[in-house]
């Protein structure tokens, strides 16, 4: 925990370097937030059928939700959201140059009592 889903515009004006932008998230999330590196999962889903305010092909979107176990210091939620939003604004500076577009982050509390998981077990 965390897990993080990018949804992305189709019209975003660079092609996303996710590995590089996971890179720089999963390392702000596990030096200076407290979460384990190892149960930082990340992934992103391009969105081509989309419509924003009144439509446009110069609109653009990325949305960063961040889902983390409950229990979190509204102070550390703030930080993973503005320090996430801050690493967008770098990877997706040319959409914000060149395009109408939004940069969002959503942090949200994922309930322990519902989140269940499997490890497998790696042999020395």
């Amino acid at each position: 925990m965390p897990h993080t889903t990018l949804e992305y515009a189709s019209t975003i004006a660079e092609p996303p370097d996710f590995q590089a932008f996971w890179e720089q998230l999963h390392r702000f999330l596990s030096e200076e937030c407290p979460f384990n590196l190892k149960d930082i999962k990340s992934r992103a889903y391009r969105c081509d059928a989309f419509r924003m305010a009144g439509g446009g092909p110069d609109l653009a979107f990325a949305h960063l939700s961040i889902l983390v176990l409950e229990g979190r210091e509204p102070a550390v939620l703030a930080k993973v959201g503005e320090g996430a939003l801050e690493l967008m604004k770098a990877h997706f500076a040319l959409s914000l140059a060149t395009r109408q577009a939004d940069l969002t982050v959503e942090v949200r509390d994922m309930r322990r009592d519902g989140y269940f998981k499997a490890t497998s077990v790696k042999a020395p």
